[in-house]
């Protein structure tokens, strides 16, 4: 049911969602994928509830994009042999990588700082998701929705909040790896951005639709 809901409001707000002025955007969990023998992240269509198998890795990172500026992944590849090469197979489990970037000081809610960077090789039960993974050995705030809101206390209480995304043009934006765009990537990094902002738009509906139906 969850893997339906995060589908439908992919899909609904990629057609519905107008565009957004270039200074406001959002900051949130983001969360990107590397099936086994990938090298490369792949932002997740869905949320952390599909299966994973072994070899995979899964990535977090406390990012912000806006229609003009895409998510960043994970600063580290998704390198399964790094993660896990030492960790033996096991009977009945699955080993899966898993990266977790707490993001760039400048996009931290106010008077928070970014813990430090998180790698792990997670042994999971056969049939786990990718919210199984992470709960396995980190703490996780989650909205009703199922919207991913904290990992290990950060942040510590908002849930995808709109921000201003002039941030990103402060002196600490290399780190983030954060550029605008020229022509010939307007498209798909907007895509990109969009389906980001996917996301953070489930918490909002699921609310409006509790509200409408509780009158």
């Amino acid at each position: 049911m969850l893997k339906k809901l995060f589908l439908v409001t992919v899909l609904f707000t990629l057609v519905q969602i107008p565009s957004a002025n270039a200074e406001t955007g959002y900051r949130y969990w983001g969360y990107f994928q590397a099936p086994s023998g990938a090298s490369s992240w792949t932002a997740a269509m869905t949320g952390p509830s599909v299966e994973v198998r072994d070899g995979d890795v899964e990535g977090w990172t406390f990012t912000a994009s806006s229609n003009d500026i895409p998510a960043t992944p994970p600063m580290m590849d998704p390198d399964f042999a790094e993660l896990c090469g030492e960790v033996s197979e096991v009977a009945g489990k699955v080993r899966v990588g898993l990266v977790v970037d707490f993001g760039a000081s400048q996009i931290a809610p106010s008077g928070e700082t970014p813990r430090e960077f998180f790698r792990d090789c997670v042994v999971v039960d056969q049939g786990s998701v990718g919210l199984d993974v992470l709960n396995a050995v980190l703490d996780v705030r989650a909205a009703d929705s199922g919207l991913i809101c904290g990992i290990a206390g950060y942040p510590s209480e908002e849930c995808g909040a709109e921000i201003d995304i002039s941030v990103l043009s402060g002196p600490e934006e290399e780190p983030l790896a954060i550029e605008k765009t020229g022509e010939n990537e307007a498209t798909s990094n907007n895509s990109f951005a969009l389906i980001g902002l996917a996301v953070i738009a489930l918490l909002a509906g699921v609310v409006a639709l509790r509200r409408r139906s509780a009158k």
